[in-house]
């Protein structure tokens, strides 16, 4: 077994940033680092340079060995990271184009197509999960016809951020299984593609990465990655795992009925579930790292975006990378009365995919009148998000068995946010100390069980997850009784709106 001095790399590939943690068995993570990216957005195209991906990491590492850590300390490197994306590379692992991020909607043409095609009924049978075109299969076949240049040129399409950075480390082109139940292509039950269906489209099978367990090491480190890198040539890197099955390991959810959030720029409301249900449009089942279970969970499209944006407005642009943003909002809304506001926000800021599937909708405000001011519109923008995580959580609640939320990611970094999310829910809420990096722990946690440091996922959970300082939040009262009322308005917005959203 690898001595419990020596590290873990791990690190979270997202949308707006890349974080890094260190961790040893029996400590806390150390040197904490996190890089800002760049999405190009245009309408309902998301893209980025997966080029950055790599950077960020690398960055990453050479600041750690700066700060004195040894390369040959480093005995393992796991990654977890954004899913669902389109990341078409040549023969040479060099991108063909940017990376179709999973938050963009172009292909809903060739998404219905699909559905149609091959049947709902079966499609969810296959996959356990609906079809439309944020998936990365409607995405290819986007590929495939409107751009047939860049298919042609295509060798291999990676579906997450981390497969890229695991493929330029090691040169193997692998995703994990929950990653890849988020294509659209991946039969669940057997974690293997259906390859069918791509026969039918005319795409061949060779272009998908190999499907790996999460904690299978599935490539060392080569001599050219080793030199831009700074680690040593063969540590092995582990496959990794998609950013919801790293988060819900890091929220410490091992147990049935146990239900979470996660606040990044996107958003979710995940539990784990023995069976795949019969769920509503928008709700996804991926593989869990045990087999015998998988993540039943609601995706939001608009979470910490809508925060960033109402900054933007709001507050200090400047700020706007930076975790002051989070406390300057907060000082910001603390002269609003959270429970006589009738202010309402939709905050479907990039359309939206759960509570309801819709590219074109948008962020509106309801309510407004010659008093109102800046403070209620922050806080309507927060509480607008809280409602529609409420309204996926009930797609899911039915496999929820307690009265607590475990919430985590960035966006839990606004106390009052937490506060909102309680009182809206009525449900003590738990934040977990240092949550923002949670996702990064869950995927340490697989080298914890490869190497034999732990010898369960629980176990992990019980001893090497701060849990046990985390904040709770109780719901108020006065706070809960006027947002019961005020989310009865709010459930309405949607189905009100919805004509002028068609409207070309």
């Amino acid at each position: 077994m690898i001595r419990a001095d020596k590290y873990i790399a791990s690190f979270d590939i997202g949308t707006t940033n890349v974080k890094g943690l260190l961790v040893s068995h029996g400590s806390k993570p150390i040197l904490e680092k996190n890089k800002p990216l760049t999405t190009i957005q245009t309408d309902h195209h998301m893209e980025q340079d997966p080029s950055q991906w790599l950077e960020a990491v690398v960055t990453i590492t050479k600041e750690w060995l700066s700060a004195g850590i040894l390369a040959e300390d480093i005995a393992l490197i796991t990654f977890s990271g954004q899913m669902q994306d389109c990341i078409p590379i040549d023969l040479n692992g060099n991108p063909v184009r940017p990376a179709i991020l999973y938050s963009d909607g172009r292909a809903a043409k060739q998404g219905n197509r699909i559905k149609q095609d091959l049947g709902i009924s079966h499609i969810r049978d296959v996959t356990g999960n609906h079809m439309d075109g944020t998936l990365t299969f409607p995405k290819i076949v986007w590929l495939k016809e409107e751009e047939p240049d860049n298919y042609h040129q295509t060798s291999t399409v990676l579906i997450g951020s981390k497969d890229y950075v695991i493929y330029q480390l090691t040169g193997k082109l692998v995703t994990d299984p929950t990653t890849a139940a988020t294509t659209g292509l991946m039969n669940l039950s057997q974690r293997q593609w259906e390859t069918d269906w791509l026969n039918r489209y005319e795409i061949a099978s060779s272009k998908l990465p190999a499907i790996c367990p999460s904690d299978e090491v599935v490539g060392l480190v080569t001599e050219h990655a080793a030199q831009i890198t700074g680690y040593i040539v063969g540590t092995p890197v582990l496959c990794g795992i998609g950013d919801a099955g790293a988060a819900t390991l890091g929220a410490g959810i091992t147990c049935l009925g146990e239900m979470y959030a996660y606040l990044g720029t996107t958003g979710w409301v995940a539990t784990p579930t023995k069976e795949v249900s019969q769920a509503s449009e928008g709700v996804f089942h991926l593989a869990h790292v045990d087999k015998e279970l998988y993540i039943v969970i609601a995706p939001l499209m608009n979470a910490g975006n809508a925060h960033k944006w109402v900054m933007s407005v709001f507050g200090d642009s400047l700020r706007l990378n930076d975790d002051l943003a989070f406390e300057e909002l907060d000082n910001l809304m603390k002269s609003c009365d959270r429970g006589k506001s009738e202010l309402l926000f939709l905050p479907y800021l990039n359309g939206e995919r759960c509570p309801v599937q819709n590219t074109d909708a948008t962020g509106c405000y309801i309510g407004i009148r010659p008093t109102t001011t800046k403070e209620e519109m922050c806080c309507a923008v927060l509480e607008g998000v809280a409602m529609s995580m409420r309204q996926v959580m009930e797609f899911i609640s039915t496999d929820v068995d307690n009265n607590r939320l475990t919430l985590i990611g960035g966006g839990s970094k606004s106390v009052i946010w937490n506060q909102i999310i309680a009182d809206v829910f009525d449900m003590e809420v738990i934040v977990p100390q240092d949550s923002q990096y949670l996702p990064s722990m869950g995927a340490a946690a697989l080298g914890f069980i490869h190497i034999g440091w732990e010898q369960s996922y629980f176990e992990f959970c019980q001893s090497s997850l701060s849990l046990q300082n985390s904040i709770r939040y109780v719901p108020n009262e006065k706070n809960t009784s006027h947002y019961k009322k005020k989310y009865k308005k709010y459930s309405m917005l949607y189905p009100a709106l919805e004509p002028i959203f068609s409207i070309d």
